[in-house]
């Protein structure tokens, strides 16, 4: 992927005011956003262009199965949101409008998606990760914890259902944004500071308690110990544990490449 042009920097100076002439309301920040896709995590990991293509072919032609895994996901890459997009803040809520241009100029689009700005949560993205996700030098990660929009899909409404049961903040969304003066303002508006994130909940518990058991050193049960009976806890259904290996990953816990091993398993499954 090619360094930002000069002309896509001029459009996040501009971003804050176009936005202001479409919205009600004053805008404080605003910039352009582009997805973090597959394709470029598939490059990051050295794969051509013939198997890049080919991964694309398969998810179009998931996609326009209606019931399958292929609309979980759509969700899961793109939040229906396009490759580019403008991120506007405002005071009571945040808004995705659309990145449309007239020659080098951005100019009023539509907009695309709104959430309350109440509840609204962001992080950056570790740094030490873009490497792996194919993100250029001259960008940094923005993860967007989105609600899940079902529409008629039974498997993403279950999703969405045991998202909101599990307590999570919505779905993350990688996108990436400039390093630049408009791009840090959003950032700032949304309280996305890197290695705080959201109070992210799984299965009832918080992520931080989960690595925090995850790494404590094991105790020897004392000798007269009498076992516990045996126990089998429910088991989640795939589109929750795939929402969950997400978090994780989003969160840093576990790699790209373990996240793909486990998410190829999980499918695998079904």
């Amino acid at each position: 992927m090619k360094p930002l042009s000069e002309e896509e920097l001029r459009i996040n100076q501009q971003a804050a005011t176009v936005a202001a002439s479409v919205l009600s309301e004053p805008v404080e920040a605003a910039t352009r956003c582009q997805q973090v896709t597959k394709d470029m995590r598939l490059g990051a990991a050295g794969f051509g262009g013939f198997t890049r293509a080919m991964s694309r072919a398969n998810m179009a032609i998931g996609r326009a199965m209606p019931g399958t895994m292929g609309q979980m996901s759509k969700q899961m890459e793109t939040a229906a949101l396009p490759n580019s997009f403008i991120l506007a803040v405002t005071s009571s809520q945040v808004h995705a409008l659309e990145d449309k241009h007239q020659g080098d100029a951005l100019v009023a689009g539509k907009v695309l998606k709104s959430w309350n700005r109440a509840g609204f949560q962001a992080r950056r993205g570790a740094d030490r990760m873009n490497a792996y996700r194919g993100v250029p030098d001259d960008r940094q990660v923005l993860i967007l914890f989105l609600p899940i929009e079902g529409g008629r899909s039974r498997i993403v409404q279950a999703a969405a259902r045991n998202a909101t049961a599990a307590g999570s903040p919505g779905f993350p969304h990688h996108v990436m944004v400039a390093m630049d003066a408009p791009s840090q303002r959003v950032i700032d508006a949304l309280g996305a500071t890197a290695g705080a994130g959201p109070n992210i909940m799984i299965g009832g518990q918080s992520l931080q308690d989960i690595i925090a058991k995850a790494s404590a050193p094991a105790q020897a049960a004392p000798a007269a110990a009498v076992p516990p009976p045996a126990y089998t806890p429910p088991q989640p259904s795939a589109a929750q544990r795939l929402q969950e290996l997400e978090t994780l990953r989003a969160t840093g816990v576990i790699t790209d490449a373990e996240y793909t091993a486990k998410r190829q398993q999980i499918i695998g499954e079904i």
